[in-house]
């Protein structure tokens, strides 16, 4: 199974994670409002998580992405991720469980 890492800002989510999915491999969670100026750390944290979790010796290199927070802060946390993590996948909840969202092309969208 892969890696699950919750990044949740300003509620916890983690509960809802371990329910519908499993323990996760990583929490980031500030489980309060937070401010603009703590969003560099926030992303920084994340951003070292999914790495950690992408550079492990284990076999699974995939990590799922499981995010509560403000859209900025988690547009930021794609704008470093990228399109060169192509084994991150990003989760939604929808209907009572965890869907993965399919990948999205620059090329897809011309």
């Amino acid at each position: 199974m892969a890696k699950i890492i919750v990044i949740e800002i300003g509620k916890s989510i983690v509960g809802a994670v371990i329910k519908h999915l499993d323990r996760p491999y990583a929490v980031v969670s500030y489980p309060r409002e937070v401010h603009i100026s703590e969003f560099k750390k926030i992303v920084k944290e994340a951003y070292q998580k999914i790495n950690d979790a992408l550079s492990s010796d284990e076999s699974d290199n995939e990590v799922w992405l499981v995010l509560s927070g403000p859209l900025a802060l988690i547009f930021q946390l794609g704008q470093i991720i990228g399109t060169d993590m192509s084994n991150v996948k990003v989760l939604q909840y929808y209907n009572g469980e965890y869907h993965i969202l399919p990948s999205i092309t620059k090329d897809e969208l011309e």
